[in-house]
């Protein structure tokens, strides 16, 4: 700290001495079209890293300006200087770094002067911090120190994917901010989203490029070697709930080669850039991981994962492996068909875990499973005149929601299904047959409220138009459109009638 201060004295005093004898003029070179990433260039951390660091703590502390005289850095220098201060901080979410204004000295092309640009009001920086933090710790939550940088670098992979979808908005979909607090982002926001948890657990990472600039991607170093993670291709687009792909985890150079990706072409590890991350090692080309297309969950030295093409059938099988042993839990022999009747060749059940359970879909059911107790136990079944099928379960605060399709697997909806308490209990929550119905004058028909518990309140917005009885019985009365709801549980269902002549 005291050598901070230090610094920040002897550069005003630099200032204040260059601006009597030369002037300084504001560069527009700095400026760049929004979404156009300059390239990170490992190699001046090594160059400029007391500089580096100095950038860091002043944007840490919100400064409108920081003087840099002191460091002697050309004019060329700054961009690759700021971008790797970005990509090494994270943290650092709330500052623009596409647009760099500077002032140099017109003599000496040294920068005197650099105006970062805050995406975030600065008042509002501490609570977004706070909340960029709060979420980061939920995602690494249960990770254990003794854990391998290898378990480690799985579980995360797995998570940010599992809670992220890729999407552009605005500049926030560029920081690790808006992937890991609001579940969306592109490639800098994600590679920026793991290099930092991976920071919190204790793992070594890097954020590169290739060399069109226009993707962007991590290097992660395990038992002291490197190997390439692309968690952005690793999430489908767009985006399929609970499927998590492993192909871009720990490959080596070749291996990224060899998938000929257009994200990646130009990619080279002797690079200036990236000479010092080059990645040879084989190790887990062909892991166990590879083929798997769900989140694999690691808890009490097992891992939990979802085969979805068990004993190459297209079935599914809820797998728990240790080492070279595996024990099914549970086989799920559902297949799921086009509208014209034709097999689809992968089974679309999906998990995820939360307090010590993993939860799993099948075709119409919903499972948890106890990672204590080994037990396994059906929590929701379909019922029968839903005309739909689960592709995938999510987890949104205490909530599972499930994406269902209809029947010809062409349109999707996300429905809110259970609840689960603070004490781990299961609730599905209640739900009417109908969301929409039409008749006419004179005609009735029950509507019935599925699952919940307890008495069932109904009401009609429009006595002219629809009754509707304690039970649920709803007659029409005349032409005209009204709401029915059903209260139970806390829980309002609405149905919208549509009564029309005899």
């Amino acid at each position: 700290m005291i050598k901070l201060k230090f610094l920040k004295f002897l550069i005003s005093i630099l200032l204040i001495t260059a601006l009597t004898v030369t002037g300084f003029s504001a560069s527009a070179a700095a400026k760049t079209s929004q979404g156009i990433i300059y390239p990170y260039v490992h190699d001046v951390d090594n160059y400029y890293g007391e500089a580096e660091e100095y950038i860091a703590n002043a944007l840490r502390e919100r400064e409108s300006v920081i003087n840099l005289e002191l460091f002697q850095i050309p004019q060329d220098d700054i961009i690759y200087i700021m971008r790797s201060v970005m990509f090494d901080n994270p943290d650092i979410f709330y500052v623009n770094a596409s647009y760099i204004p500077y002032q140099y000295n017109k003599s000496t092309g040294i920068i005197s002067t650099v105006t970062p640009q805050y995406i975030f009001t600065k008042s509002k920086i501490p609570s977004y911090i706070k909340k960029f933090n709060s979420s980061s710790k939920k995602l690494i939550e249960g990770i254990d120190s003794s854990w391998s940088d290898y378990k480690k670098a799985l579980v995360i992979h797995d998570r940010i994917i599992a809670h992220c979808k890729y999407k552009k908005e605005n500049l926030k979909s560029y920081t690790a901010y808006n992937v890991i607090v609001s579940g969306k982002g592109i490639c800098e926001g994600y590679s920026r989203a793991y290099c930092y948890l991976l920071s919190l657990v204790g793992v070594d990472s890097k954020c590169i490029n290739n060399e069109s600039k226009a993707h962007c991607w991590n290097m992660v170093k395990i038992s002291g070697k490197w190997y390439h993670v692309d968690v952005t291709s690793d999430d489908p687009v767009p985006d399929l709930t609970g499927y998590v792909s492993h192909k871009y985890f720990l490959i080596n150079d070749t291996k990224l080669k060899s998938y000929k990706s257009k994200e990646h072409t130009g990619y080279k590890s002797d690079l200036s850039y990236s000479s010092s991350y080059k990645s040879t090692s084989s190790t887990h080309n062909n892991a166990f991981f590879r083929k798997i297309l769900t989140q694999i969950i690691y808890s009490n030295g097992y891992y939990y994962y979802l085969d979805n093409n068990y004993k190459n059938k297209h079935y599914s099988a809820l797998i728990r492996k240790k080492d070279s042993s595996k024990k099914v839990i549970k086989v799920i022999k559902d297949v799921w068909r086009a509208g014209n009747g034709v097999r689809f060749v992968r089974s679309y059940c999906n998990l995820c875990e939360k307090d010590g359970y993993i939860y799993f879909n099948s075709k119409r059911s919903i499972y948890r499973y106890s990672l204590s107790s080994s037990k396994l136990k059906r929590l929701y079944k379909m019922p029968s005149f839903l005309s739909k099928n689960f592709v995938g379960i999510k987890f949104s605060g205490s909530s599972i929601y499930a994406t269902k399709r209809n029947a010809d697997m062409t349109k999707s909806t996300v429905s809110r299904i259970i609840s689960i308490s603070s004490k781990n209990k299961a609730t599905v929550l209640p739900f009417v047959r109908y969301s929409s119905k039409k008749l006419k004058a004179k005609k009735s028909f029950k509507l019935k409220v599925y699952y919940g518990s307890g008495k069932t309140v109904y009401k009609t917005s429009n006595l002219k138009v629809a009754t509707v009885s304690s039970k649920g019985k709803v007659k029409a009365l005349k032409k005209g459109t009204c709401t029915i709801t059903a209260v139970k549980n806390n829980r309002e269902m609405k149905c919208k009638v549509k009564v029309t002549k005899k």
